[in-house]
């Protein structure tokens, strides 16, 4: 029941429907301006919220699964499901805005919101807002008189918090100066940037989050002596799991054919704190290295191509792939530490859908 799209997709329409009715009940408008937000959201919420994977929605129901031991009632599977498609609405928050921030075509095989002729940036930057604001709208419809309520809210507080950290370290990875980017600081580009790059900016949203909440929905306090452990035993497989995650993502925006990604990378374009450039750097000599001052953080083709041919030079696909392993071993060295040994399942179910992925 936990990897069951169309069952999970099911919960979607229900949300969706739920938040065009807020539209629809909005006090002091037209008619006619609410068919206008109507028509208007009724295209946004689809295009941006469902289509990807789903990995971070279905793993809040799996958590909920593997901690109460057995199937889910429906009142259960339906809260689960609620709790997991907020997740994805955060997605879509970051998605929406990161793509305007990057500047990015296509997003999921199709063009980003905010590339959309009848949006552009100025609405999609609002649309960011409401997609995230709705997540809060829903939670309340749903868990107000819940016992959770207030785990709940903290957690996509402190989440959100943590992501817009980390988007703001990888935004400047390269700094800006008097409205324009300053010139490019290839010393800025180090794996220790990186490490806290990918920590608040992937590991927290798109791994410790999911399994947060099926934690504090299944009533572990965060505050008690068992409760504070399995919290930071997740937290902890999370991370590892969130930089694995953000490496291969590195190396599939610089490699990956984007029909099979479902974008173009920009990563060399947009002067990125990537793990290859950080890679690369540690291995260049001086010749090499002047491929990267002279071609890195520009949106010229040519360019962009001579730093891929850099990388493969210095075979960063191959030390990827040993990387990958280790961390494959690591993974589950500290899946294999985890109390009570059902929870160990949801981490093996996110490992399982991340090693060795090609988009």
């Amino acid at each position: 029941m936990s990897t069951d799209r169309a069952a999970f997709l099911s919960i979607y329409k229900q949300i969706e429907s739920d938040l065009l009715s807020d539209i629809s009940n909005l006090p002091g408008l037209s008619d006619e301006l609410k068919r206008q937000l109507i028509e208007y959201y009724s295209t946004c919420l689809p295009y941006t919220v469902p289509g990807g994977k789903m990995t971070r929605g279905l793993t809040v129901i799996k958590g909920v699964e593997v901690l109460k031991g057995r199937a889910l009632t429906e009142e259960e599977y339906k809260h689960a499901a609620i709790l997991g498609w907020q997740v994805e609405w955060l997605q879509a928050f970051f998605l929406v805005a990161d793509d305007i921030m990057d500047a990015s075509i296509t997003r999921r095989g199709q063009p980003c919101w905010y590339q959309r002729p009848n949006v552009t940036q100025d609405n999609a930057i609002n649309d960011a807002l409401i997609l995230e604001n709705m997540i809060y709208q829903t939670l309340r419809r749903h868990f107000k008189s819940h016992a959770s309520y207030v785990a709940l809210l903290e957690l996509f507080i402190d989440t959100t918090f943590r992501t817009e950290i980390g988007q703001h370290i990888d935004t400047n990875g390269t700094p800006y100066a008097d409205g324009k980017r300053a010139p490019l600081d290839l010393s800025r580009f180090t794996l220790d940037r990186y490490r806290g790059c990918v920590r608040y900016k992937t590991s927290y949203y798109s791994f410790y989050l999911s399994c947060a909440l099926a934690l504090a929905y299944c009533r572990y306090d965060q505050h008690s002596d068992d409760g504070k452990q399995l919290y930071q035993k997740a937290e902890e497989v999370c991370m590892r799991l969130g930089e694995y995650f953000q490496i291969q993502d590195d190396v599939l925006d610089a490699f990956a054919p984007p029909e099979v990604l479902g974008k173009i990378g920009t990563d060399i374009e947009d002067a990125k704190c990537s793990w290859l450039v950080c890679k690369a750097l540690e291995l260049v000599n001086d010749e090499q290295k002047q491929i990267l001052v002279n071609h890195y953080g520009r949106h010229d083709a040519d360019g962009v191509q001579k730093v891929k041919e850099l990388y493969k030079e210095l075979k960063l696909e191959e030390l990827f792939h040993e990387y990958e392993e280790e961390q494959k071993e690591k993974c589950d060295e500290l899946i294999a530490g985890i109390e009570p040994e059902s929870f160990r399942e949801l981490f093996t179910f996110l490992l399982g859908k991340i090693y060795k992925r090609q988009k």
